[in-house]
């Protein structure tokens, strides 16, 4: 293999295999709370159906990046894949709401263990002094599927039907364990690990600084998901559905650049630039009255919050030595699902006292707090290299 070569035949599979997880999980997520009420279930029930998934993978990924330390990870990523495919054909089996949660419990395990395990193989691929313009490319695979994944899960169920939507996830986690046949990891290299201590494991305190960037700046992509269309209904804006793609489209396109700025310059400078973008987008969609507003944060959306997000998982994944990478992912991922999970729980509590349009305003604070947090950051490294 050339070790210069980002865009090996192993990356492009793991590339499509993480794409196709992704969007076969997240495409459920604005659906199923809709098919729990069709089985009765309580208001709270149905807040559990996003709860029991985040604790199901927060709780399994300290194991995870323990274990990738020195396993083989292709065989953990198909069996991983395997089981998300597994336990979403379940779905339309039950019909009692308890054992619906339990199984949602054990899909949020399933998910943890895969995408730790496919971002670690990444790292395992990716030439280390391309790292951040690799991991940039690899993360289209995340940001641009959760991105498309719940309208797309919405057309489904609206056009067809619940079993459609179900069939149509499990196709996906087919052809993503189809994927990773092809991928060829790296064997990672026996070393002496210390005994697993699950506190200890859960959060990786050399990564801890990118993970708490990471749950910060989720709020702003949690305010999205969870408001966005009914925002639309609320100020007649028709093509909602433009911001989606046109996010994504940007947020793949700068790739390149944004990826070869992070290898040169580190991680201070683009995070601080990519932030304030992110806080701008969130401002004018909050005033959005027509397609050009929408259009309009969705490009700064896609510069900013698509840009911030991989610059800290690769820099959460340099912070640590080489056989924790595992580890780092694990507390990367497990900050992303903290994130959505508390906005989901914090902005719905603040929707039933302000408007939509105050939510995104409010939460576009979040991107100045980290702009303000990797500023200091930077300030503290000059001054920590100047005393060398």
């Amino acid at each position: 293999m050339d070790n210069q070569k980002i865009f090996s035949k192993s990356f492009l599979f793991i590339f499509i295999s993480n794409f196709l997880v992704f969007i076969g999980f997240e495409m459920l997520l604005p659906i199923l709370p809709t098919y729990l009420l069709s089985l009765n279930a309580s208001t709270i029930q149905v807040g559990l159906v996003t709860t029991l998934f985040t604790i199901g993978a927060v709780l399994i990924r300290p194991l995870v990046g323990y274990y990738l330390i020195d396993n083989q990870r292709k065989s953990l990523a198909i069996v991983a894949s395997a089981v998300l495919m597994i336990t979403t054909i379940i779905y339309p089996l039950l019909n009692i709401v308890w054992m619906f949660l339990l199984i949602r419990f054990f899909h949020g395990i399933a998910w943890g263990v895969s995408t730790t395990t496919n971002s670690t193989i990444a790292v395992d691929i990716i030439p280390k002094t391309k790292l951040g313009e690799g991991m940039g490319y690899f993360s289209i695979s995340t940001t641009v599927g959760a991105i498309i994944a719940p309208s797309l899960g919405i057309f489904l169920y609206n056009s067809f039907s619940f079993d459609i939507l179900i069939w149509s996830s499990v196709i996906l986690s087919l052809l993503a364990v189809i994927a990773l046949q092809f991928v060829q990891s790296p064997s990672p290299v026996q070393r002496e690990k210390q005994p697993f201590r699950f506190f200890n494991m859960i959060f990786e305190k050399d990564a801890w600084f990118p993970a708490l960037l990471a749950v910060i700046t989720t709020l702003g992509f949690g305010a999205i998901i969870t408001f966005l269309v009914l925002f639309g209904k609320e100020q007649g804006l028709e093509h909602i559905f433009l911001f989606f793609l046109i996010n994504a489209t940007v947020a793949t396109l700068l790739r390149p650049f944004t990826g070869k700025w992070y290898d040169k310059k580190g991680p201070w400078s683009i995070i601080i630039v990519s932030a304030m973008l992110g806080f701008l987008s969130l401002v004018i969609l909050s005033y959005a009255t027509n397609d050009l507003h929408l259009i309009i944060a969705a490009i700064l959306f896609g510069v900013g919050y698509g840009t911030v997000m991989p610059c800290l998982q690769t820099w959460a994944v340099q912070s640590v030595s080489e056989e924790k990478s595992g580890a780092a992912n694990a507390t990367f991922y497990s900050s992303f699902d903290v994130g959505i999970g508390v906005s989901a729980f914090v902005l719905g509590i603040l929707a039933e006292w302000i408007s939509l349009e105050m939510i995104f305003r409010v939460v576009s604070i979040s991107f100045i707090v980290v702009a303000v947090l990797v500023y200091k950051d930077y300030l503290n490294e000059k001054k920590r290299y100047k005393q060398i």
